[in-house]
């Protein structure tokens, strides 16, 4: 079986939140392994597909904090500790071009390898381009679009970059939750993205939902301000699925269905360190869809459970199960 490349990163909302499973060294006799890879498979399929997203999120902070600063300018909002927020968010050199084209409330934003990155942000390259309708995230829907002229890249590992090629329709929407919640929906179609040393373009579709564990109130100035969002607790459910990038079997393109069986919950003000947040439960299942080897994988579906192992904000176990075998780690 040929060994996906995956890259070992994610980020914190308002950025992202996924994480890859550790695995075993060279044992490909070991009997979950092949559980191991196709969910590293989707994990990092997921990660590249919402981090269009992420980039909304640091948007919507920064667009925030300036309509509660009341300043005219992005870099003249601040932080807590009175630094730039925009430089925490984005880096110093990451630019932002307000009514992109003359439209208002769209912003084009350009990211470059070479310059530093946003606090506890991943490394990207190209650009994006987000129309906020002049709204707020929580007052209507944005609509995101890679460009053509700049498509999104990330440099997966030293040797290996990855590039969006195509995106067919990108949405963030707020929807009315339980108890008064706002969740945050983030619709894809058709997501492409390819590594430079690969011949397969993905082609992913679905639905994430993300939602604060506080009641949005705008009168009371309870919004997803950069304070605020920091500090959240998120429940995070998803259903996405198509072809990836990824060659698990050195054959056939792999075709994956990734679903939230139980929301994930996530407490950035536990752990944020390295791009990574903390991750208190939830359980996900990745499946096999389309042609694959059905000898190197003997079953086409893996969960990975995540329960926490003792206080607030510690250890947490998460347990893989594969074709009958279980492993925690």
């Amino acid at each position: 079986m040929k060994k996906l490349k995956y890259l070992l990163v994610a980020a914190v909302l308002p950025l992202m939140m996924t994480s890859c499973w550790d695995e075993p060294e060279q044992d490909i006799n070991d009997p979950i392994v092949a559980g191991i890879w196709l969910y590293n498979a989707a994990v990092v399929q997921s990660t590249y597909t919402l981090d269009p997203a992420a980039i909304a999120f640091r948007l919507n902070c920064l667009l925030t904090d300036k309509q509660l600063q009341g300043v005219d300018r992005l870099l003249d909002v601040k932080t807590e500790a009175e630094v730039s927020e925009m430089k925490f968010l984005f880096g110093e050199m990451t630019r932002i071009e307000e009514n992109y084209n003359g439209v208002a409330g769209d912003y084009r934003i350009s990211f470059d390898f070479t310059g530093d990155k946003g606090q506890s942000d991943r490394p990207r390259g190209g650009s994006v381009i987000i129309s906020t309708g002049n709204k707020l995230l929580h007052e209507g829907m944005w609509i995101i679009e890679n460009d053509r002229n700049s498509p999104l890249s990330y440099q997966a590992t030293t040797s290996e970059q990855v590039m969006v090629e195509s995106i067919d329709e990108y949405t963030i929407a707020p929807r009315a939750a339980d108890n008064g919640l706002t969740s945050f929906v983030v619709g894809v179609k058709g997501f492409g993205c390819r590594s430079h040393l690969g011949n397969y373009t993905s082609s992913w579709t679905g639905e994430y939902s993300i939602t604060p564990q506080f009641v949005i109130d705008p009168e009371n100035k309870k919004v997803l301000s950069m304070a605020e969002a920091r500090k959240a607790t998120y429940a995070v459910s998803f259903a996405i699925q198509g072809p990836t990038f990824a060659v698990l079997d050195g054959q056939y393109q792999t075709g994956i269905r990734y679903y939230t069986i139980e929301d994930n919950i996530y407490k950035p003000a536990c752990s944020m360190s390295n791009g990574m947040v903390y991750r208190a439960s939830g359980e996900e299942f990745a499946e096999l869809i389309g042609s694959y080897d059905k000898e190197a994988f003997p079953s086409s579906f893996v969960v990975v459970k995540y329960t926490p192992a003792g206080t607030e904000c510690g250890k947490v176990n998460a347990t893989i199960t594969y074709n009958g075998e279980n492993r925690v780690q």
